[in-house]
C-alpha cells in the first residue's frame, strides 16, 4: 500500500483521490490539481484506492480504467456499495476512442468520464463544478427522502396540511390532505368551496367562524384549533382536528395562513369507549355505579322541588356465588346479563310509575347486585308492584348455554325523601332493607323501615370480626356424639363450629354461617374446620380412646373447589387421621347444582378412601336415578323430619321412605335431632342404623367427648 499527502489541507480546499498505476500520471496530478487548490491523495491500485477512500472519504475521485488487479470499473462498483460511496463524484479515464470503455465506467456507477491526456487547469474546474453539482444533488436527493419522509409520516399519523395565501387567494393542499378528504389529485382543485363541501351543514357555520377570526388576526404566531367533521364519502364521517397559525406581514396584516388536519376519528372512538367504561358496565351495558349516584342525586333534587315521591331498589342475587363456583364465572356471566334484560323489561314495561318512565335508569352496583331508579311515582305501592314484576321475571328457571339455573333476589326499596336526607343516606338504608330480606329467608322484598339499620350494623360486625376470628384463636369445635343403634356405642361425632368473640360474645353459628358464605369467609374457616377435627381425632386415638369416625361438613365453596380433594389428602397426611375415620358431609342441593361435576368429584375424594354422606336428606330436589350415580355411604335424615315424626304422619311416612330407598341402594342411615324415647322408638322399628340428638348428647368440646368416649368405651344406654 502507498498512498501520501501532497498538499497540507485547509477547511476550503477540496480532496481528490487519484487512483492510477503510472507513476508519472500520479506526479502529473500532484502538481497540477495542488495549484488548482486541491489536497491530492494517491493510489497506485484498487485495493488500496478502497482501503484510502474509507480512511479519507475524499470529495471526488479520478481514476484510470486500466489498472493491475482490481480493474477501475470493478473499484467504482464496490465504492459505490460502500455506505460512504454512493454519492461522491467519480470522474473515470479512458483512451480517446474507447466507446466501450465510456458505457462500461456508466454501468459501474461512474459520475462521468474523461479522455486522456489531460488539460490539467481545465480538469481541476471540472473537478469542482463536479463536486458542486454533487452536493446540489445530494441536497436534492435529501430533500426529496425529507418529503418521502413527512409524507409517510403524516400517512401513518393520518395528518395532512395545507397554505392559504391570502395575498393571491392560492391554497395548496398536501397530498395527505387530498386523501383525508377522499379525493383524488387532479380531479378536483384545492380550494376553500371545495373544503367546505366537505363539511356537514350544521358546522359549516362554525368553520367559516373560525376562518373570519384567522383572517382578522393582527398578530403573527397567532395560532387557533377547531374540531369538526368531514364526509369522505357516502355515509362515512371522519372526527378531525384543524390547527392553524397565522403569518403577517410589516403592517400587521394576516399574509399567510398554515395549518394542519388530523384524523382523530380512531382517538374518538377510544375516548368514548374509555368514558362508557367509566360510566357503563363493560359486561351488561347497564349503567355503573358512578353514573346511578349520578341520577339519583338529580332525581332526589327534583322531587324536592316538584312535591314528588321517588324510589330506589336494591337487588342481590341469592346463592349466585354457589352458581359462579359450581358452573364457572362464564355460566356466572351470562346469567348476569340475563338478569340485566329482563330488569330492563321489568322497568319499561311497568305501567305504575308516575310522570318520566324514561328517566328510570337500571344499574349494575358491583358484582351481583343491581340497583333500579323510579325517579317519580304516585304512591309507595308503586315500587312495591315493580319490585314484585322483578321477582317473577327473575326467579323463574333460566337456561343458561345448556344448564338450567334457578336464581331469586332479594330487594330493598327506599323512597326518598322518606328514607334518606342524601344519596349517602338514601342508598345505606335501600342496602340495609335489602339484607334484612337476605336474613328473613331471600327471595322477596321489604321496604326500609329504621330498625333495619341495627340489623345491618350487626351484620357489618359481624363480618368485621369474623375476619380475623381464626387469627385470634376464636374459633372452636364440639362434637356431636353418632350411636349405632345395634350396639349402643359412640360410632362417630360431628364436628360443629363455636365462634366466641372478643368483642361481640358467643355468636351463634345461625348468625354468622350465613355471613361467612356471602363474604367468601367460608374458604379458610372450612379448611381450618377440618383440619381441626382432623387432628382432634388423632389426639383421642393417642390417648388410647376407642377409633371413631369424624364427620365434617363441607362448605358450598369446598364443594365447588377443583382441587377440593387435594386438600382433603393433604390435611390427611399432615395429620396422620386414617382415611376412613373421616367423613365428609354434602348436602344434596349442592350435589345437584351440578349433577356431572358431582359424581367426578365424589368419585374423587372416594377414590381417597373417605366415607361420602348426604346431610340434610329430604330437604332438596335429589331424584332416585341421580343418587344411584353418587358413591356415598349414608344419608342423614334431616331434624325437620323427625321432629314430628311420631306426630306427623306425613313426616312418618317421608322418614320411613328416606330409609327403605337407603337400605335398597346399600346405604345406612343417620337420624339428626333425636330428641325424645318415641322417636328413638321408631327408628328402631324401621331399622335406622344410627341416631344422633340430645336425647343422648348435646355438642361437647373435645375433653368432655373424651371422658365419654373413656367410659364404658363409648357405650351409650338407649
Amino acid at each position: 500500500m502507498s498512498a501520501k499527502r501532497q498538499v497540507v489541507s485547509s477547511p476550503e480546499r477540496c480532496k481528490v483521490l487519484v487512483v492510477d498505476d503510472d507513476l508519472t500520471a500520479r506526479l502529473l496530478a500532484s502538481q497540477a490539481l495542488g495549484r488548482e487548490q486541491f489536497d491530492v491523495i494517491v493510489a497506485e491500485e484498487g485495493i488500496t484506492a478502497l482501503q484510502i477512500f474509507q480512511q479519507e472519504q475524499p470529495d471526488i475521485v479520478l481514476m484510470d480504467v486500466e489498472m493491475p488487479g482490481l480493474n477501475g470499473f470493478e473499484v467504482c462498483r464496490q465504492l459505490r456499495n460502500m455506505p460512504c460511496g454512493k454519492l461522491v463524484p467519480i470522474l473515470m479515464a479512458t483512451g480517446q476512442d474507447d466507446i466501450e470503455s465510456v458505457r462500461e465506467a456508466y454501468a459501474a456507477g461512474a459520475t462521468d468520464f474523461v479522455t486522456k491526456p489531460f488539460n490539467w487547469q481545465i480538469l481541476g474546474h471540472r473537478l469542482r463544478y463536479m463536486i458542486r453539482a454533487s452536493n446540489i444533488t445530494e441536497q436534492l436527493h435529501e430533500l426529496q427522502k425529507s418529503e418521502v419522509r413527512l409524507g409517510n409520516a403524516q400517512r401513518i399519523a393520518r395528518m395532512g396540511n395545507w397554505e392559504w395565501n391570502l395575498k393571491t387567494g392560492e391554497l395548496y393542499w398536501s397530498d395527505q390532505l387530498f386523501s383525508l378528504l377522499g379525493i383524488q389529485r387532479g380531479m378536483a382543485k384545492a380550494g376553500l368551496k371545495t373544503f367546505l363541501h366537505r363539511i356537514p351543514l350544521r358546522e359549516r357555520s362554525q368553520i367559516h367562524h373560525w376562518l373570519k377570526e384567522l383572517i382578522a388576526s393582527n398578530e403573527s404566531g397567532f395560532a387557533s384549533g377547531i374540531k369538526h367533521r368531514v364526509s369522505v364519502a357516502e355515509g362515512l364521517m371522519l372526527d378531525v382536528q384543524h390547527q392553524a397559525e397565522v403569518f403577517c406581514d410589516e403592517d400587521g396584516s394576516a399574509k399567510l395562513i398554515s395549518g394542519t388536519m388530523l384524523d382523530v376519528t380512531e382517538l374518538k372512538k377510544a375516548q368514548d369507549q374509555i368514558l362508557k367504561l367509566a360510566r357503563f358496565d363493560s359486561l351488561t351495558g347497564l349503567s355503573n355505579r358512578s353514573v346511578f349516584r349520578e341520577r339519583v342525586q338529580m332525581a332526589m333534587e327534583h322531587a324536592e322541588r316538584q312535591g314528588y315521591l321517588g324510589a330506589v331498589l336494591f337487588l342481590d342475587l341469592d346463592n349466585f356465588k354457589r352458581i359462579n363456583d359450581t358452573f364457572g364465572h362464564g355460566i356466572g356471566d351470562l346469567l348476569l346479563q340475563e338478569v340485566a334484560k329482563r330488569l330492563n323489561s321489568c322497568v319499561r314495561n311497568t305501567d305504575m310509575v308516575g310522570h318520566d318512565q324514561s328517566s328510570s335508569l337500571v344499574a349494575r352496583f358491583g358484582g351481583d347486585e343491581f340497583t333500579v331508579l323510579l325517579p317519580e311515582i304516585n304512591q309507595v305501592k308503586d315500587a312495591e308492584q315493580v319490585a314484585r314484576r322483578i321477582l317473577e321475571s327473575i326467579g323463574h328457571q333460566i337456561n343458561l348455554a345448556g344448564h338450567d339455573v334457578v336464581v331469586t333476589p332479594s330487594i330493598g326499596i327506599a323512597i326518598f325523601p322518606h328514607h334518606g336526607e342524601n344519596v349517602d343516606s338514601l342508598m345505606k338504608n335501600v342496602d340495609a332493607a335489602m339484607y334484612y330480606v337476605k336474613h328473613a329467608g331471600k327471595n322477596g322484598y321489604e321496604l326500609f323501615v329504621k330498625s333495619m339499620n341495627v340489623v345491618a350494623k350487626r351484620r357489618l360486625e359481624l363480618e368485621s370480626n369474623l375476619r380475623k376470628a381464626i387469627e385470634l384463636n376464636e374459633l372452636s369445635l364440639n362434637y356431636q356424639p353418632q350411636i349405632d343403634m345395634q350396639t349402643n356405642r359412640i360410632i362417630g361425632v360431628e364436628a360443629l363450629l363455636r365462634w366466641h368473640s372478643e368483642e361481640l360474645g358467643f355468636v351463634s353459628p345461625v348468625e354468622f354461617i350465613p355471613v361467612a358464605e356471602e363474604t367468601g369467609l367460608i374458604t379458610p374457616i372450612g379448611e381450618w374446620v377440618m383440619r381441626e377435627a382432623c387432628a382432634q381425632a388423632v389426639r383421642w386415638q393417642v390417648q388410647g380412646l376407642p377409633e371413631i369416625r369424624m364427620a365434617v361438613n363441607l362448605s358450598v365453596r369446598q364443594f365447588a373447589k377443583q382441587s377440593l380433594e387435594k386438600q382433603v389428602n393433604q390435611v390427611l397426611l399432615d395429620t396422620g387421621l386414617p382415611v376412613h375415620c373421616l367423613e365428609l358431609e354434602i348436602t344434596e342441593n349442592m350435589m345437584m347444582d351440578d349433577v356431572e361435576g358431582s359424581v367426578e368429584t365424589l368419585h374423587r375424594l372416594k377414590a381417597l378412601g373417605v366415607q361420602l354422606a348426604i346431610d340434610d336428606f329430604g330437604t332438596g330436589y335429589s331424584s332416585l336415578s341421580y343418587l344411584k350415580r353418587f358413591p356415598i355411604d349414608r344419608l342423614k335424615v334431616d331434624r325437620s323430619f323427625i321432629t314430628h315424626v311420631t306426630t306427623d304422619p306425613g313426616d312418618a311416612s317421608v322418614t320411613q321412605a328416606i330409609i327403605a330407598v337407603a337400605h335398597n341402594l346399600g346405604l345406612s342411615v343417620t337420624a339428626e335431632g333425636v330428641e325424645e324415647e318415641s322417636q328413638l322408638a321408631f327408628l328402631r322399628e324401621h331399622s335406622c342404623e344410627e341416631v344422633q340428638g340430645y336425647l343422648f348428647s348435646r355438642p361437647l368440646k373435645a375433653d368432655d367427648l373424651a371422658e365419654l368416649l373413656g367410659s364404658n368405651n363409648g357405650y351409650i344406654h338407649l
